[in-house]
């Protein structure tokens, strides 16, 4: 349960951060996401199957260049997966170019492509491996600050534990404007 509650809780002060500043267009901004991890295949013999457990988390920050142009840079817990082999962990950084098109009002879809660099943990070892990332999602402004983000993130890893693993993750979260 404690597992579940720590991204909530980080999801929950961005959330406060947003309604505490106000309500004024700005370039920058943070967000955060409760995730549920995707692993397509096992890592190092384990996990795989398109299973994941507990909620994962994903914590970023942004610069808009243009309406529709920004880059993001944040941190990511793709939670683990186990199966009877064992239990594989991931987390780490990323880097993304993020662009964006309005479809109403206060509705966008944007999509994503950058590089990340996760650690992974395993009973048998650790490794680390860079990783080509791509998302889209859509993004509903509550107020020029505030806007909630429901997205999908796909890593294809080029050398964990010597494989070419693909993890994805589901996210929903809040993203504030400053």
């Amino acid at each position: 349960m404690r597992k579940i509650l720590s991204p909530i809780a980080a999801v929950g002060l961005v959330a406060l951060l947003g309604l505490a500043t106000g309500a004024q267009a700005a370039d920058t901004y943070v967000g955060g996401a409760i995730s549920a991890p995707d692993y397509s295949n096992r890592i190092n013999g384990m996990g795989g199957d398109g299973g994941g457990h507990d909620a994962g988390v994903k914590l970023y920050g942004g610069y808009r260049i243009t309406p529709n142009f920004a880059v993001e840079g944040g941190y990511v817990n793709l939670a683990r997966s186990k199966d009877i082999d064992g239990t594989v962990k991931g987390q780490g950084v990323y880097v993304d170019g993020v662009g964006s098109v309005a479809v109403a009002p206060q509705l966008s879809v944007y999509g994503s492509a950058g590089v990340a660099d996760v650690r992974f943990r395993t009973p048998e070892g650790n490794d680390s491996s860079p990783a080509l990332k791509l998302g889209a999602g859509v993004q509903y402004d509550l107020n020029q600050t505030v806007a909630l983000r429901v997205g999908y993130d796909r890593y294809h890893f080029t050398d964990a534990f010597d494989g070419k693993a693909n993890v994805g993750q589901a996210t929903a979260g809040v993203q504030v404007a400053f």
